[in-house]
């Protein structure tokens, strides 16, 4: 019985040994096969499962679909997933500027609305209309009282016609507005802005000053559209003005364009900003079209980020266009 002891004992201990080494090595190999299999250097509880790795040819569609880029011949804006147009009215309109237009989006578009600083266009026009651009004139105690910009002419400064327009226009110069206004009387000046608006069939526009800071100064996202598109056929240089990033002005120094845009939308062919507490934020874009050789024309009214919801906007309006 003691013999069996001394016998069994060893025997077993081998037994338990050749199994366990085993189970070792087998579990050494599957533990490698597995690395192979996720074929990375970080710990395989780090790595993608093999079981859902689609292969590269097999997922093409998925892949065209995240980059679906816009064709060079179209306005390229980059806006949120979130496409609603948050503005209190907005537009947006291709014309070919020989009579035949389509709306390809609008939100309140005949809303009257106050419009802030898109009146500095009208501005202009009347401007283009009755002045000498090579004519001088200076800033005096009333303009030089309304809100500044920065930097703004001043007090007693002294330029042409055509310098004062180009800071109005370009930095959005309330004090430009009202020096312009002047030349002729700024009660005369403010008749003519209201003959114009008429004349173009702008049923809903109304001006009370040469600035757009008061909330008098009033209007439609389509009565907008149709400036925009009276411009471009009639004004070039109001244009060529306003999509300006940056200009060195004789007298006075370097002005910058209020519209964050320009330079990151392509094709800008006319500009304006607009902000007072009452308006909110407005802007209006127009944009060459290559792809038809038209035009977009872009208007948003009444919004807490004017850039934002036009980049919206004009990403709407391309979509409609595809």
């Amino acid at each position: 019985m003691n013999l069996k002891r001394v016998v069994g004992g060893p025997l077993l201990s081998v037994l338990f040994l050749a199994i366990f080494t085993y189970a070792f090595f087998t579990s050494q190999q599957f533990f490698t096969s597995s690395l192979k299999v996720n074929s990375g250097t970080e710990p395989a509880d780090n790595l993608v499962n093999a079981q859902n790795i689609v292969p590269l040819e097999e997922n093409t569609d998925r892949i065209d679909n995240v980059l679906q880029l816009p064709q060079t011949n179209k306005p390229i804006a980059v806006a949120p997933a979130d496409t609603n147009v948050n503005s209190r009215s907005a537009i947006s309109v291709e014309t070919n500027l020989q009579g035949e237009s389509k709306i390809l989006f609008e939100k309140n578009s005949d809303v009257v609305l106050p419009i802030a600083s898109i009146t500095k266009l009208m501005t202009a026009i009347i401007v283009l209309d009755n002045y000498n651009l090579s004519d001088t004139w200076q800033v005096d105690k009333i303009a030089d009282s309304q809100s500044p910009m920065k930097p703004d002419v001043k007090l007693n400064d002294t330029m042409t016609v055509n310098s004062f327009l180009e800071i109005m226009l370009i930095e959005s110069s309330n004090k430009s507005a009202y020096t312009l206004s002047e030349l002729v009387g700024t009660d005369k000046f403010i008749e003519l802005m209201n003959k114009k608006a008429k004349e173009m069939g702008l049923r809903n526009t109304f001006f009370v000053d040469p600035s757009g800071l008061s909330s008098g100064n009033v209007s439609t996202a389509k009565d907008l559209a149709k400036l925009a598109e009276y411009i471009l056929i009639n004004y070039p240089k109001i244009g060529e003005i306003t999509r300006e990033k940056n200009i060195y002005i004789i007298g006075f120094g370097y002005v910058t364009n209020t519209d964050e845009l320009l330079g990151e939308i392509p094709e800008i062919v006319c500009s304006k900003t607009g902000f007072t507490t009452q308006a909110k934020g407005c802007l209006l874009l127009a944009i060459n079209n290559l792809k038809n050789k038209d035009y977009f024309i872009n208007v948003v009214l009444g919004a807490d980020n004017r850039f934002l919801e036009m980049k919206k906007l004009i990403n709407k309006s391309a979509a409609v266009c595809n």
